[in-house]
């Protein structure tokens, strides 16, 4: 990932996610997200729309943004994985906690009230760090 990004990464509240629809029309989504290793990553629920996008065309845009998924940086091109990995979701998600505090309580609590938090999946997105703004 480019230096730059990831610095502002780092102060950003969210980022904006452009993903893909079949006809090719774009749809950004903001999510909370966390820098690990020079790679983004956020969690979702993964009955969404966004995850049925990613699965068929892991290949997004990503921009530093507000909650409105207003950007804040350039678009950069990116690749989504799916994070399996016990040890990295655990990871992902004490960071979250870390970086959004109070915020992230009361998001648990709405995820477990309405039954979400089994359905949590935890996305990864690699921007190459010779990337150049879209």
């Amino acid at each position: 990932m480019p230096p730059e990004l990831l610095a502002a990464f780092e102060k950003s509240i969210c980022m904006c996610i452009r993903s893909f629809r079949k006809d090719g029309a774009p749809v950004d989504t903001p999510t909370w997200t966390t820098p690990i290793d020079g790679k983004l990553y956020c969690y979702t629920d993964d009955r969404t729309f966004k995850i049925k996008r990613l699965r068929r065309n892991p290949n997004v845009w990503i921009a530093a943004s507000d909650v409105w998924a207003r950007p804040s940086t350039a678009f950069y091109p990116g690749v989504c994985r799916f994070v399996l990995e016990p040890e990295r979701r655990t990871e992902v998600f004490a960071r979250l906690k870390a970086k959004y505090g109070f915020h992230w309580y009361i998001s648990l609590l709405g995820s477990l009230l309405v039954g979400r938090v089994p359905h949590r999946i935890v996305l990864e997105f690699e921007i190459p760090a010779d990337a150049k703004p879209l």
